[in-house]
């Protein structure tokens, strides 16, 4: 009897343990598949951040996607296609409109059974037009999951 009450305990014990072993182990993140930028200034000597003021950005690929629409901002968030190996993207800086294009390979990689799968880029080359864009440099070409990193620095006049 005493042998029949403890096993009745010990499995009682075992079942309040298994919701705690099932719950979700990965937060899946949206969007974390984007160029991250940030802006300085083309004309100082070290790198100083500057922000664009009541300026939009859309992709263009194929259709107008506005991402960002009369803000101000020293970072954006740029996502890449999932279908092209090139994205673009349009800045409109108060009537000043500069053009990036994002040449890029990507990878098919497996996150989890709750968040599937996503890609992984790779930049390869960033061209873009000189209206008040300078310069453009890549600081980190992975632009994989989950990362926080500043990919690309644009250097604004």
């Amino acid at each position: 009897m005493k042998l029949c009450k403890n096993l009745i305990y010990i499995i009682f014990g075992i079942l309040l343990l298994l919701p705690a072993a099932c719950t979700q182990d990965q937060i899946c993140l949206s969007n974390q598949h984007a160029v991250q930028t940030g802006f300085y200034s083309g004309r100082a000597s070290v790198d100083k951040d500057t922000a664009l003021q009541n300026s939009s950005v859309y992709g263009v690929n194929p259709q107008r996607d506005s991402i960002y629409a009369r803000e101000t901002f020293q970072s954006m968030f740029l996502p890449l296609s999932f279908n092209n190996d090139t994205t673009i993207f349009v800045i409109d800086n108060n009537s000043l409109i500069d053009t990036l294009w994002f040449s890029h390979s990507k990878e098919m990689i497996y996150i989890s059974r709750e968040c599937g799968f996503t890609f992984n880029f790779t930049l390869d080359s960033v061209w873009f037009t000189r209206v008040f864009v300078d310069s453009v440099a890549i600081d980190v070409k992975a632009v994989n999951y989950g990362e926080n990193f500043e990919n690309v620095k644009i250097y604004i006049y």
